[in-house]
């Protein structure tokens, strides 16, 4: 099963996007989106596309790891995120899947004008693999320069792409192509330990161990006592009709 995660405020611009990237895979190969309840999904996709509402709140990811179907999950932006990022980490963890993309959607004329949004977007984009700027007609270039300048400046591995004219993807192969870019660990499957019969490894003090990961928007940093980042309520900026 091929997972794709989606964030975001813009929600006439979410549905474009969604359903342009299902109608943009092969015929042959069913998608579903699953969007949360309260939302009304208005964009019409392929007819191998199927829509599924889902409850944030109760709903149980379950999926076949071997399947070759297309899973679109929309995130409710009116819910707290996180507990629903790691919900669906934990469900797909125990199916044994990793998401193919995590991608956030950015409403770029307000988050220009609310700080509030964009702290929102900082937690997203720490998870996400692929940014998608949307909603840039009435925003000032500089702004969409120095918003995309400022993650590159921190070194996020994340890719910063376009949403053209209603919210449709400049570059939809980019999102549907497997390649992890995200920072965040959330999302990784365990490494499993296979055990060789009869061969011994000799530890080294020069292997490149990983670091755990400190996650500013879920751990307390230990070393300050401060607790994970506050990650503000957006319901005033979600978008719910087309403008």
């Amino acid at each position: 099963m091929n997972v794709y995660v989606f964030m975001g405020t813009h929600l006439p611009e979410m549905q474009t996007c969604v359903a342009s990237l299902a109608a943009f895979v092969p015929e042959e190969t069913p998608s579903i989106i699953y969007y949360p309840k309260g939302l009304k999904w208005t964009e019409t996709s392929g007819s191998q596309t199927i829509r599924e509402v889902y409850d944030p709140e109760s709903n149980q990811w379950i999926f076949d790891p071997d399947s070759k179907a297309n899973a679109f999950i929309v995130l409710d932006p009116a819910q707290p995120i996180i507990p629903q990022l790691e919900k669906l980490a934990d469900d797909l963890r125990k199916c044994l899947i990793e998401p193919v993309k995590v991608v956030t959607c950015v409403d770029c004329q307000r988050a220009e004008s609310s700080p509030q949004l964009r702290a929102w977007l900082d937690a997203g984009i720490y998870y996400s693999d692929v940014v998608l700027l949307g909603n840039r007609a009435k925003a000032s270039k500089s702004f969409i320069r120095n918003f995309r300048k400022g993650y590159e400046k921190q070194f996020y591995p994340c890719l910063f792409l376009f949403l053209k004219g209603p919210g449709k993807p400049d570059q939809p192969l980019e999102i549907l192509t497997p390649d992890a870019r995200r920072l965040s660990q959330l999302f990784d499957l365990p490494e499993e330990e296979k055990a060789v019969s009869g061969l011994v490894i000799e530890s080294s003090f020069d292997l490149d161990m990983e670091e755990p990961e400190i996650d500013p928007f879920r751990m307390p940093d230990t070393e300050s006592g401060q607790g994970a980042a506050n990650i503000p309520d957006v319901s005033e900026w979600i978008v719910r009709e087309r403008e």
